[in-house]
């Protein structure tokens, strides 16, 4: 039945149109979060006074706030994780190489020459 055209005849033969659909809502990390909570991530104060307060337990903060771009969240993230590993280590290292290590030798020194007496 190759051009076979069909006619219809009333308006109920018709075939079903549906409206088309809404676009959907946008979706942001936000939107289920309880208004207090939208505060506190929207305020720049807050966040920077966690991060630096209490490090990377602030970094939920930077994550969830829609007011930094991407490549910021990259950055102080790995800031702040890389400065809560480096400086304790540096700091270990410092002590280590100038504190700790003259106070060796001056034992080594005193067992050297007899010990206390």
């Amino acid at each position: 039945m190759a051009g076979h055209t069909e006619i219809l005849d009333s308006p109920h033969q018709l075939p079903a149109v549906s409206s088309p659909a809404p676009p959907p809502a946008p979706r942001t990390i936000d939107a289920g979060l309880p208004p207090a909570v939208q505060k506190i991530v929207n305020s720049h104060l807050v966040i920077w006074v966690v991060i630096l307060s209490f490090g990377p337990l602030g970094l939920p903060l930077i994550w969830l706030s829609p007011k930094y771009a991407l490549w910021s969240k990259i950055l102080v993230s790995v800031l702040t994780i890389g400065v809560t590993i480096v400086l304790p280590i540096a700091i270990t290292l410092y002590c280590t190489q100038f504190l700790v290590q003259p106070v060796l030798e001056a034992m080594q020194q005193a067992n050297a020459a007899g010990g206390a007496h």
